[in-house]
């Protein structure tokens, strides 16, 4: 089950918070639960697609991060059924 986080951002997370959830993300991507993840162009917020059984897993992994645990983002939870994958075109 692939699980899209929509986070924004309440505030600008300094550079050690920012080291701390990149941590976490590479930590829970080595186990597989993490698909994709990055910030929007606008800096606003960003997407995290997690690999996850269950919606309630992901739950857990987006209650983990960071950013979550400091209060500097919200976010959304929307299960996603991918259509259409082009693996070659993703940088």
């Amino acid at each position: 089950m692939l699980v899209c986080e929509l986070t924004t951002y309440r505030s600008l997370p300094s550079a050690e918070k920012r080291e701390e959830h990149i941590s976490y993300l590479r930590c829970v991507g080595a186990r597989g639960k993490l698909a994709l993840s990055g910030r929007f162009a606008d800096a606003k917020g960003a997407l995290i697609i997690w690999r996850v059984n269950s919606l309630t897993e992901a739950e857990e992994l987006a209650r983990g991060d960071p950013y979550y645990q400091a209060g500097l983002i919200d976010y959304q939870l929307r299960e996603w059924n991918l259509s259409i994958k082009f693996p070659e075109n993703l940088e």
